[in-house]
């Protein structure tokens, strides 16, 4: 079973990841400044899924990541193409590696 404690682990490091990519550069001054940064997109769009997972009422966290993958993977996103994607990859991934991570126990 899945618990929120191990959601939080997750998503920590997600947003590790996005800071140490992202070093001292601000997200929002670099997509004001109109350059692309799918790369930092992907970790933004991971920490943002297991945020709304993690603050989810559902007491059965699967079957929500499970439905939230649908709901991820058919959410408008506004935005650039090619950050959209990498945003929305990022969340379906972060979703994915919870599911596995279930199975696995």
């Amino acid at each position: 079973m899945i618990t929120r404690d191990q959601i939080k682990e997750l998503r920590m490091a997600a947003a590790n990841q996005h800071a140490r990519l992202m070093g001292d550069a601000s997200a929002c001054v670099i997509s004001k400044s109109g350059q692309s940064f799918p790369a930092g997109k992907f970790w933004e769009g991971q920490t943002a899924a297991l945020g709304e997972l993690m603050r989810s009422k559902a007491e059965d966290l699967l079957a929500e990541a499970e439905r939230l993958r649908d709901v991820w993977a058919n959410r408008p996103i506004p935005g650039r193409e090619r950050e959209v994607e990498s945003y929305r990859s990022g969340g379906l991934q972060a979703l994915a590696d919870v599911v596995a991570l279930a199975a696995q126990e």
